[in-house]
């Protein structure tokens, strides 16, 4: 979430833990997000109504499939709410049934209909099959002009805000490149719950559902994690929890997303606890605790070692003692013979 999305949500009292925002320069920000200087745009007000115009788009493919096998992603964007949503593909041949799920969906949520599908001239909202439904639904579909991709503007612009905060979410968190798809799930589930500027800084889950939204249970993406195991899953001396690393949150229901990279496995839990301080790159770093000093009893101690105080007075004062050991006996036997001999001459 950017700077500016964190001092507006503080200002309106949605992050009571923060005392204050002050962010420092992020590398990683720059080496995700980093473009050329944009020119002048006149800005386009929301329509009016839920539905009545959806935006779309499609990215891929990634270089690297994800954990799931997926190599695109397509977004549909609600005009008047600006909430997105995200469906990962193995082929552009799925947007077809990635568009009828999300259509149900929605509509059932809403109690309203799809009037307007706006996107590119992609082959995969070329499909007769696409448009035939379509024209069955009464959804008026929209196309750019062939070569002019900021027709598509909005689509385009949200499918570059995702990957470039996944990017630099992954990169700070120092996951593998096959976590780009929880990346970018992860940024979407914060852009609907982060001010928009199209929205006057209106929060876009808000819009959509007209509830408050909380913010309570996020955690840094990527931070270590250790979810509790049931006694069902161990037995009376197994650890009562497992380390693993967090990669999303939970959509429909409270809970999140955690990889387990010993089990190689992902896990959806909602008994938690998070080390936020601590990334997946530095999990198996070690930090030294010093060493607590020994203590000892007389009864501790073998018939061939002695107890000593440190100083004069710390017999008295109950401070621990040091361990000493004792000259052998026959090396005392040598030295006073020496110390005799000497004094003889």
């Amino acid at each position: 979430m950017s700077s500016q999305g964190l001092k507006c949500l503080h200002s309106k009292g949605k992050l009571p833990d923060l005392k204050s925002v002050e962010v420092d320069f992020c590398e990683s920000c720059v080496l995700g997000k980093q473009k050329r200087v944009s020119f002048k745009k006149t800005g386009r007000v929301p329509v009016k109504e839920k539905l009545e115009l959806v935006h779309t788009d499609v990215w891929g493919p990634a270089s690297v499939s994800s954990t799931g096998g997926k190599q695109y992603f397509v977004t549909f964007i609600d005009d008047h709410s600006r909430k997105v949503w995200v469906y990962f593909l193995k082929h552009k041949s799925e947007v077809f049934d990635a568009f009828k799920r999300w259509k149900a969906r929605v509509e059932n949520e809403t109690g309203l209909r799809i009037k307007k599908l706006h996107s590119d001239n992609g082959g995969e909202y070329e499909d007769s099959e696409f448009k035939r439904f379509c024209y069955l639904s009464g959804i008026k579909l929209s196309r750019t002009v062939p070569g002019t991709p900021q027709q598509n503007g909005i689509a385009e612009r949200m499918n570059r805000t995702l990957t470039e905060r996944a990017r630099s979410m992954r990169l700070h968190s120092g996951l593998p490149k096959q976590f780009w798809a929880e990346a970018v799930n992860t940024a979407a589930y914060l852009i609907n719950r982060g001010p928009s500027k199209p929205l006057d800084l209106a929060i876009p889950e808000e819009i959509w559902t007209g509830k408050e939204v909380k913010l309570s249970h996020l955690k840094v993406f990527g931070c270590v994690s250790y979810v509790h195991i049931g006694d069902h899953a161990r037995n009376k001396l197994d650890a009562k929890s497992v380390k693993c690393t967090l990669v999303g949150y939970g959509e429909d229901e409270f809970g999140y997303k955690l990889w387990d990279d010993q089990n190689r496995k992902m896990i959806r839990s909602r008994d938690v606890v998070f080390n936020e301080r601590v990334m997946y790159k530095d999990r198996n770093t070690q930090v030294s605790e010093p060493e607590e000093p020994e203590y000892f009893g007389p009864n501790d101690v073998s018939e061939n070692r002695v107890l000593e105080p440190v100083n004069q007075n710390d017999e008295e004062q109950g401070v621990p003692l040091q361990v000493i050991d004792p000259i052998p006996y026959r090396d005392i036997q040598a030295t006073q013979a020496e110390s005799t001999v000497r004094r003889s001459t």
